[in-house]
């Protein structure tokens, strides 16, 4: 366990350092990025502990707020960045942007800018996988505002009817854009809805451990043939709803409050955890930052370097 928390660690920090970076770059004066963004600091326990139990097959579909999900997966950093640039390497050969990320040989199937639209997809996706007879698991990732979209009551309901291979992630991270749960919900827990439809687990979604324990539990359900599971994480994002705000610019939110989850930040929860148990040293935390540094200038570079989609190629892959 002692190696696999300092990678736990190290993919929630790479995922932390490459959102600041982003961030740090987005509005500078050459404005190289023109993608809408919204980023992902503070759920970084929630995306690496679901994937940290996922296998390259396994298939995961994200939503706006993609660029954890994708990384924890292992999609590539290159072709991500690029893709933010708008550039003919990215991933979507620039034609996506931040909120439309694939990498289907790491098993990123789908990014939607839809809220709950990738619910129903990754649903159809695991129907199709039980079809199949395959073993693999679909994992589908959604905020606490695309749980209250028709869609997902009814994907849910399907999927637990076919004992589908799939696994419900709500990322509750209190918000929907900047409206508060307590003036959107009668109900403050939001798994408790879905409790007499499937198997439900509330969890510390700032805990890396407590997350991959309880989506172990989902997939190994899911692999097993005994159908979807619901996961509700209690996180909470640091960064305004898009942007790089922190929310409190925006007057929706207090600064006691951004203050407060800040200080249960899940890196350095873990950060603090290892270091007291002689798990890891400030050397070893440096140098994985140099390592993780080095990577994004790298990635950057590689963006900044590749070109722009040909103008003749602008609608190639739309249909209506």
């Amino acid at each position: 366990m002692k190696d696999e928390r300092l990678k736990l660690y190290q993919a929630m920090k790479r995922i932390r350092m490459v959102e600041t970076a982003i961030a740090d770059n987005y509005n500078n004066e050459v404005r190289e990025m023109h993608t809408p963004i919204h980023l992902y600091d503070g759920q970084e326990a929630v995306a690496v502990g679901v994937c940290s139990e996922l296998n390259r097959e396994d298939t995961v579909f994200s939503n706006h707020r993609c660029h954890g999900h994708y990384l924890a997966k292992g999609g590539d950093l290159n072709r991500m960045m690029a893709e933010l640039h708008n550039r003919e390497t990215g991933c979507c050969k620039g034609h996506g942007g931040s909120m439309h990320l694939m990498d289907k040989k790491h098993g990123v199937a789908l990014t939607s800018a839809i809220v709950a639209g990738n619910v129903s997809i990754g649903t159809g996706y695991a129907l199709a996988e039980k079809m199949k007879k395959s073993n693999h698991v679909s994992v589908i990732f959604f905020g606490d505002g695309a749980s209250e979209e028709g869609s997902v009551y009814e994907s849910i309901c399907f999927a637990e009817l076919k004992k589908l291979p799939v696994v419900f992630v709500c990322e509750n991270n209190l918000y929907s854009i900047s409206t508060p749960m307590d003036r959107r919900e009668p109900n403050q827990d939001i798994s408790s809805k879905f409790e007499t439809i499937l198997p439900v687990h509330k969890v510390d979604g700032n805990d890396v451990i407590a997350v991959r324990e309880a989506a172990g539990i989902a997939i190994e359900a899911a692999r097993s043939g005994k159908g979807p599971s619901f996961l509700e994480c209690m996180t909470y994002r640091f960064r305004d709803h898009h942007n790089v705000g922190n929310g409190v610019d925006g007057r929706f939110r207090t600064t006691e409050e951004l203050q407060d989850w800040e200080n249960n930040c899940p890196i350095e929860k873990l950060k603090k955890e290892m270091l007291l148990e002689g798990i890891v040293n400030e050397k070893k935390l440096y140098d994985i930052e140099q390592k993780i540094k080095q990577e994004i200038e790298e990635a950057f570079l590689y963006a900044r370097s590749s070109s722009c989609p040909a103008s003749s190629e602008l609608f190639d892959g739309l249909w209506g």
